[in-house]
C-alpha cells in the first residue's frame, strides 16, 4: 500500500513539475529575414530609425558583456538544443530584461548602446523560437524610449518567413513584397498610427491568387484582441500568433485591434 502511495505521489510531483516547466518548452521556428529591398518602413517607424550600424562600445560594462555573450550563444543555436539549455538561456534573458526599465530611463550613451544590443538579442531569439515575448520586448525598446535603431535591424525582424509562412512580428506602417515559391508576387501593407493607436489595417496587393500562412503577433498585454476579415473572425489570443491560412487575393483587408 505504501508503495502504491509513493508511486501515486511521485506521479503527481512529476505532473506538477511538467506543468511548471511548460513555459520553457522550446518549439524551433527558425524564420528568416527578407532581403532589405523587400521591406519598406514609413510613418512613425521612420522616426525610430537611426544610424545604419551599431556603434562599438568603447568601455564595455558587465551588462554589455552579458548581452554579447547571449548573442554569441544564440548565433550558435541549432535544432540540437535541449530544453534545459533553452531554459538556461531564458533565465539569463529574464535577468537582462529586469534591467530594461532602468536602461530606458538612463540617458547615458552606453545605456542606449546596451538597448541596441538587447534589440539584436530579442530579434535573434524571436526568429529562432517564434515566441511572442521577444517581439514584445523588441517593440518596447523600439517605441518606449529615446533610442533609435538601425533601419537594417528593423527591416530584418518586422517581417520574417519560412518559405510561404510569413510572420508579422512588429507593428508599424510598412510593407513587404514576398515572392511566392509557386511564382507571383504578394505585397502586404500595414497602415497604422501604432503605438498611439491599437488598430492596424493589413491589406494585400497581388496580380494573382496565392495561398499563404500569415502569423500575426498578438502582444501579451493585448486586451480582447480581434483580427477580422469582413465578417470572418480569426482566433487572436494575447501572447500568441494569430494564424491566417487562406488564399490571398488583391484587395483583401484585415483589421487588427489589440485593445478594445
Amino acid at each position: 500500500m505504501k508503495l502504491v502511495r509513493l508511486i501515486f505521489s511521485s506521479g503527481i510531483l512529476l505532473f506538477l513539475i511538467a506543468c511548471g516547466n511548460q513555459g520553457y518548452v522550446l518549439t524551433i521556428v527558425n524564420s528568416k529575414s527578407f532581403a532589405e529591398k523587400q521591406v519598406t518602413i514609413d510613418g512613425s517607424l521612420v522616426q525610430r530609425v537611426g544610424t545604419d550600424s551599431i556603434i562599438p562600445i568603447q568601455e564595455p560594462t558587465l551588462v554589455n558583456r552579458k548581452v554579447d555573450e547571449m548573442i554569441a550563444k544564440i548565433e550558435m543555436l541549432d535544432e540540437t538544443i535541449t530544453d534545459s539549455s533553452w531554459t538556461s538561456l531564458l533565465q539569463k534573458w529574464e535577468e537582462l530584461k529586469a534591467n530594461e526599465v532602468t536602461l530606458i530611463q538612463d540617458t547615458s550613451a552606453n545605456s542606449a548602446l546596451v538597448l541596441q544590443q538587447m534589440a539584436i538579442l530579442n530579434s535573434a531569439l524571436l526568429k529562432f523560437s517564434g515566441e511572442v515575448r521577444f517581439g514584445d520586448s523588441f517593440e518596447k525598446i523600439l517605441y518606449q524610449n529615446r533610442v533609435v535603431l538601425p533601419e537594417r535591424l528593423i527591416q530584418s525582424v518586422i517581417y520574417t518567413h519560412v518559405y510561404d509562412q510569413i510572420f508579422i512580428n512588429l507593428f508599424g506602417s510598412s510593407s513587404l513584397t514576398h515572392y511566392h515559391t509557386t511564382g507571383g508576387t504578394i505585397k502586404l501593407i500595414q497602415k497604422t498610427d501604432y503605438p498611439e493607436s491599437n488598430e492596424i489595417t493589413l491589406t494585400c496587393q497581388t496580380n494573382d491568387v496565392r495561398y499563404l500562412d500569415v502569423f500575426i503577433r498578438i502582444p501579451e498585454w493585448a486586451e480582447n484582441p480581434t483580427v477580422n476579415h469582413g465578417n470572418v473572425k480569426y482566433v487572436a489570443r494575447p501572447g500568441e500568433y494569430c494564424e491566417i491560412s487562406r488564399k490571398w487575393k488583391d484587395g483583401d483587408e484585415f483589421k487588427i485591434v489589440l485593445k478594445q
